[in-house]
């Protein structure tokens, strides 16, 4: 048995030594995708802001009335 089982599986040193072993040469690299500027206009400003206020009135109707 090797001097550290734990970092060879628990396997005596022939059944190790049998077992193919695969290394990573180099890592892949990773492509990330560019920020893109998000230039909201006031149509999408003003309506994000009306249905937002349709929310809370909703919710306010059924918080005081209901």
């Amino acid at each position: 048995m090797s001097d550290h089982p734990h970092l060879r599986a628990y396997l005596c040193e022939e059944c190790w030594n049998s077992i193919p072993h695969f290394v990573v040469k180099k890592t892949p690299q990773v492509k990330r995708r560019k920020i893109q500027k998000n230039d909201w206009s006031w149509k999408q400003i003003a309506l994000w802001t009306l249905g937002n206020i349709c929310c809370l009135v909703v919710i306010g109707y059924y918080l005081w009335f209901k």
